[in-house]
């Protein structure tokens, strides 16, 4: 009996990820997504077929690992989700304009002073005013909870293989293949971006991003950053409202990947929990 439990406890799990929204969540798995989200008190939740298919050619797949090759294979995927709803689209169009209306500000406040030396500060690393206002939304607003409540969903199927409004209370919002822990070296990239002054760096800096997380990501002092992101900035404890979305949708969700024939090597990881 205890050699079946436990064989059960090392079973593979599918892959899942996801991202948070102001009124519900997306979750991304081998074959499907789901689009979830609650609406005069009733959860909606579309499944759809995903446009984010790994390769499987066995050529394909060892070149998709090579250093420098994995980040555009990387960031293919990110941007392919981003982008994968007209309203995430439009959200990321609105981000950029916003962000270049705030560095002309900065930059047509700066002169002599005190105010104006501050204005000059910020217009060279916008950065900074930018993820006071990205760690703000994500603590104050929906997002954080529901992004939480993604986390928990995820963690319970990966911990029980099962997800139900019980276990993923009682499961962990920090996770370790959250988006959130890459947010360090994007840090890092946009600090150095005014002192470097090369044009080319805005595109080589995204190779450097995903090269140094590929590298150093499973290093303690990486993860220890990440969770730390994670707990006090990303994520916030979900209340029934949104955990309920999140359970909802992961277990849709499932019922459409097991009702489908996968390449279950291809598709499958043992339990982190």
């Amino acid at each position: 009996m205890a050699k079946d439990v436990a064989m059960e406890k090392n079973e593979g799990r599918l892959m899942f990820g996801g991202m948070a929204r102001w009124d519900g969540l997306d979750l991304f798995g081998p074959n499907y997504t789901s689009v979830a989200y609650r609406r005069k008190g009733e959860i909606h939740v579309k499944i759809e077929p995903s446009a984010l298919r790994k390769p499987t050619n066995p050529t394909v797949q060892r070149i998709s690992r090579w250093p420098v090759i994995r980040s555009f294979f990387l960031w293919g995927r990110v941007f392919a989700q981003v982008f994968g709803s007209i309203w995430s689209l439009l959200f990321f169009a609105g981000t950029l304009a916003v962000l270049w209306l705030f560095v002309r500000l900065m930059q047509l406040g700066s002169g002599a002073g005190t105010l104006g030396g501050f204005f000059a500060f910020f217009a060279e690393f916008p950065i900074l005013p930018i993820l006071l206002l990205f760690f703000a939304a994500m603590k104050f607003t929906p997002i954080g909870r529901y992004h939480g409540a993604e986390h928990k969903a995820v963690a319970a199927y990966e911990k029980y293989g099962e997800v139900t409004l019980r276990n993923a209370r009682d499961s962990s919002r920090i996770h370790p293949r959250c988006g959130t822990n890459i947010l360090l070296y994007i840090m890092l990239a946009a600090l150095l971006d005014p002192l470097i002054g090369w044009w080319g760096y805005a595109i080589l800096q995204f190779i450097l991003i995903s090269e140094a997380w590929f590298v150093f990501g499973q290093t303690r002092p990486s993860i220890a950053v990440g969770n730390f992101l994670q707990r006090y900035l990303t994520t916030t404890e979900p209340r029934r409202y949104q955990l309920e979305v999140a359970v909802e949708a992961l277990t849709r969700l499932l019922q459409a990947e097991e009702e489908r024939e996968v390449d279950q090597a291809a598709v499958r990881l043992k339990a982190r929990y």
